[in-house]
């Protein structure tokens, strides 16, 4: 009956941390749509060795839009021609952050634990977001051969597509792989072992 209610309580944890930070998305989404383009824009300031790419913010706070340009191709005006790229910032980046943020302090542990967790947490999935992020410019520099940035194979290209289809068009991949961190970072074997004895009046694990 215990570890029923210690799971209920966790469920609605998790509902309310979510849809508190999932509703007022001019606050939020926007604040994390400003940090992803930093990141973004930091990390990929460089390219497939002559590539580049920019990021810039647009109306719609659940987009940024990207120009992906080669320095080889930049004229004496310093133009250059980029195809038309935008990214979900909100499905890819602000969802599942916040999805990690409401599991982990949801979690029935410590606080000193939770801590931890969170930040573990949070730079494993800014990684993965960043892996996502190099696929779709991958897969759009790719879309735009004559940007000369990449030169796959026949096999690399068959990767490239299932990669791309598996974490950017997929809906659920994302969700999957923050289930997977946020288990990683804040449970211990012991605790599924202790949960059923050790856990305490108010349901959480009662073991360092």
């Amino acid at each position: 009956m215990l570890r029923k209610k210690t799971l209920l309580l966790f469920l609605l944890k998790v509902v309310i941390i979510y849809g508190f930070l999932s509703v007022p998305l001019t606050v939020f989404d926007e604040a994390y749509g400003s940090f992803y383009r930093k990141v973004a824009g930091t990390w990929f300031s460089t390219f497939r060795e002559t590539g580049f790419v920019q990021f810039h913010k647009i109306d719609d706070p659940a987009q940024s839009q990207v120009y992906i340009g080669n320095k080889t191709q930049i004229d004496a005006q310093g133009h250059f021609n980029s195809p038309l790229c935008y990214i979900g910032t909100r499905r890819l980046g602000y969802y599942p952050t916040i999805l990690l943020i409401s599991l982990v302090l949801a979690s029935p542990v410590p606080w000193k634990r939770k801590l931890f967790a969170l930040v573990t947490g949070l730079i494993l999935l800014m990684l993965l977001i960043i892996f996502v992020l190099w696929i779709i410019l991958l897969w759009n520099c790719e879309a735009a051969p004559w940007l000369q940035l990449t030169d796959f194979t026949s096999t690399g290209k068959k990767l490239l597509t299932f990669a791309y289809d598996f974490f950017v068009s997929s809906f659920n991949a994302l969700s999957i792989f923050v289930v997977v961190i946020w288990l990683l970072v804040t449970f211990r074997v012991e605790d599924f072992r202790a949960m059923p004895t050790s856990a305490g009046k108010n349901g959480s694990i009662s073991r360092r």
